[in-house]
C-alpha cells in the first residue's frame, strides 16, 4: 500500500507558507515542498491544496488508492467531506503505523527548503554539532510492557511506557527511534547497551514482525541524515547510559505503581540533575556499531 502525508509550517520571519509531501510505496519514499507568500490561513490551506494535488496527481496512477494522512486539520475535514470526489485516495484521520515517520521526513524536506530559502548572513558559518544520546528499554517482568528512554548530557530527555511491547530487542529498538525522532535537527550519535538492536539496525533482523517495523521506521527517519550507532556496555559507569536505564526503569514502575504525575515528574528531576551534575568526558565501554 502506498502511503502518502501532507505537513504544513509557516515561517513569519520570511512570509512563507509551506507543504511538505512524503510518499512512500514500501520500498522507497519521495518528498516535495511546495511553497507560498504569507502566513495567514488562506496561504496555509492554498499551499496544503496544492500538495494535494500533487499527491492525487500521482495516485490517479497508481493500481490502489494512496493512503494520505494531512496535519492540518481544516484541510483534511474539508477532504474528508468531499471524499467522494477523490477516489484515488483514502484520507486518513490518526497518525498511526508509518504516519509519524513520514511526517518527520516531510518536516525535514520543508527545513532543508528553508534553509535555501534563508539569506546566506542569517545562515549559521559552521555546522551544526553532533549530538550524543544514550537509549535504553525496560521490561516488565512476565507480561508485556517497557519503558524506553533517551538522554542527552544537557538533560534533555524522552520516555514513556509501552503497553503492548513484548520483548526486550523491541524495547531497546523502540528506545532508538524515540531518540532519532525526538532530536531530529542535527548530526545524531546514537548510543545503545544493545548489540541485538545494533545488529537488527545493521540487517540481522527478522523480515516480519515489530522488529522488522520498528527498523524500517528508523531507517525512514534517518535517511539522508547524519546519524551513527555505538555499543556501550551496560552498568559500567557510562553517565548517558546510566540516566537513559533509570529514566527507562522509572517509566515502567512509574505505570506499575499508578503513581501520581507529581511523583514521576521528581522522580525524572533527580535522575536529570544527576546527570548534570557528573563530570564530563567518561566514555567506559565504547565501541562503533553498524548504522543502518
Amino acid at each position: 500500500m502506498t502511503l502518502a502525508v501532507i505537513l504544513s509550517r509557516q515561517t513569519t520571519r520570511l512570509g512563507l507558507s509551506f507543504a511538505g509531501v512524503a510518499v512512500s510505496d514500501g520500498t522507497t519514499v519521495r518528498t516535495q515542498v511546495l511553497v507560498r507568500t504569507g502566513t495567514g490561513d488562506d496561504s496555509r490551506h492554498a499551499v496544503a491544496l496544492d500538495a494535494f494535488e500533487a499527491v492525487y496527481e500521482q495516485a490517479t496512477t497508481a493500481a490502489e488508492p494512496v493512503a494520505l494522512h494531512v496535519n492540518d486539520a481544516e484541510v483534511r475535514v474539508a477532504l474528508l467531506a468531499a471524499g467522494g470526489s477523490f477516489p484515488a485516495v483514502d484520507i486518513l484521520t490518526s497518525a498511526r503505523g508509518r504516519v509519524p515517520a513520514l511526517l518527520q521526513i516531510a518536516g525535514a524536506a520543508i527545513s532543508t527548503r528553508l534553509a535555501e530559502l534563508t539569506p546566506r548572513r542569517a545562515r549559521a558559518s559552521t555546522p551544526p554539532t553532533e549530538t550524543t544520546v544514550a537509549t535504553d528499554a525496560s521490561k516488565c517482568t512476565g507480561r508485556r510492557g517497557v519503558g524506553v528512554a533517551c538522554v542527552r548530557v544537557d538533560g534533555a530527555h524522552r520516555q514513556k511506557f509501552l503497553p503492548d511491547v513484548r520483548s526486550v530487542l523491541h524495547g531497546e529498538l523502540l528506545a532508538i527511534e524515540l531518540a532519532v525522532a525526538g532530536f531530529a535537527n542535527r548530526p545524531l550519535h546514537v548510543l545503545t547497551d544493545s548489540q541485538a538492536a545494533l545488529a537488527c539496525l545493521g540487517g540481522d533482523h527478522p523480515k516480519l514482525g515489530d522488529v522488522a517495523s520498528t527498523v524500517e521506521r528508523i531507517r525512514l527517519l534517518t535517511r539522508g541524515r547524519a546519524v551513527r550507532y555505538s555499543w556501550v556496555r551496560g552498568h559500567d559507569g557510562h553517565p548517558l547510559n546510566e540516566a537513559a536505564h533509570r529514566l527507562a526503569v522509572a517509566a515502567r514502575r512509574g505505570h506499575e505503581a499508578d503513581l501520581p504525575t507529581d511523583t514521576r515528574n521528581a522522580v525524572t528531576d533527580n535522575i536529570i540533575s544527576s546527570l548534570i551534575a557528573t563530570p564530563p568526558g567518561t566514555t567506559h565501554g565504547l565501541r562503533t556499531g553498524r548504522a543502518a
